[in-house]
Formats: structure tokens, sequence, C-alpha cells
């Protein structure tokens, strides 16, 4: 292979953040003469970046397809159930969901759903003796009037719980407005 590592000590490399002329850069060179090697790609179009940071810069943020703006609860719904069904297979989500990249998705699912499904599971494995006697007052994530103590105003997160029956499916149960049972 002709791959030459990139080593830190090259002063032509450039590292940090993109300037809005390094974008505007590349646009037009990948509108002129499309998509390639990423490495040729990046000195042909004078930038003094990595081939491997050109292609992320695209795909992730300057491809003219990829959609802008928070997830809608549909998609986060989506979301849930694939990866219910097919765990962290991020680029397989993502061709569910046009224009949202692998990335996005799974930097969604780890900040945004996981930290609750963690946080609910938590406090489900609190004793029952523990327990406030006072169910309205349960701060358990699975009631869905105090969804807004754990999870934040602005996402409606649903609770998640998957189960294996006993003849081997994988049954996953949602809570919350869109409740249904994948099987």
């Amino acid at each position: 292979m002709d791959k030459k590592p990139c080593t830190s000590q090259d002063p032509e490399v450039r590292k940090g953040p993109w300037t809005m002329e390094e974008d505007l850069i590349l646009i037009n060179y990948i509108a002129n003469h499309g998509e390639g090697v990423w490495n040729s790609l990046a000195k042909s179009a004078g930038l003094k970046r990595t081939g491997k940071s050109c292609r992320l810069r695209w795909l992730n943020y300057l491809r003219p397809d990829v959609r802008r703006g928070n997830i809608t609860p549909e998609e986060q719904l989506l979301i849930m159930e694939l990866h219910a069904k097919w765990g962290n297979r991020w680029s397989k989500i993502a061709k569910h969901l046009p224009g949202r990249t692998d990335n996005e998705i799974k930097n969604y699912w780890r900040t945004r759903i996981q930290k609750h499904i963690k946080q609910a599971d938590h406090q489900s494995s609190f004793p029952a003796a523990a327990a406030p006697q006072n169910s309205e007052q349960s701060n358990d994530c699975t009631n869905q009037a105090s969804t807004s103590s754990c999870c934040p105003t602005d996402h409606a997160v649903e609770s998640y719980s998957p189960t294996t029956s006993f003849n081997g499916n994988m049954e996953t149960t949602f809570q919350g407005p869109f409740s249904h049972r994948i099987t």
C-alpha cells in the first residue's frame, strides 16, 4: 500500500475547527470534480487537511442532503425500535432516517436515550421498601406523570424495556405517548 502516515510534526496539516473559507473550498471542489480519493482530493483542493478530515466534514456536515435540526419524536421512536432490533448498527439504522448520519444518530442515542434508559433502570433497581409510599411522588421514569422530573422537557423520551420471552423471541415494550409492542 502507498499509505503515508500523517505525522503531527508535518507543518502543512491543519488541525482544529474548520473555517468557513475551508468549507467553501471543499464544497466548490466537490461540486466541480465530485467525490473521490479523499487524500488526493484534500491536496488537489488546496486544503491543508487530511483526507479523513475532509471526508468526515463532507459526510457529516456539508453534504446538501444532510438534515439539520433536532431529531423529532417520530425519529426518536424509530431509532429506539431499530436499536432494539439491530443494536449498535448505526449505519443500518441511518438508512431508515433519510438525511440523518450514522454519527448523528449514534451521538443522539448515547447522549439522550441511553442516559435515560440507564437512569430508569437504576431507579427501578431500588428495593420496593425504599420507594416512596405515595405513587404520585415516585421519581420513576416509567410513570408518564413524572417523566418531567427525570427527563428534559424538550425531549419526548419513552421508557424502554427489552425482554426475551420463553420462545427466544425479542420483545420490546415502549411506554409513553407512542406506546406499542415490537416483536
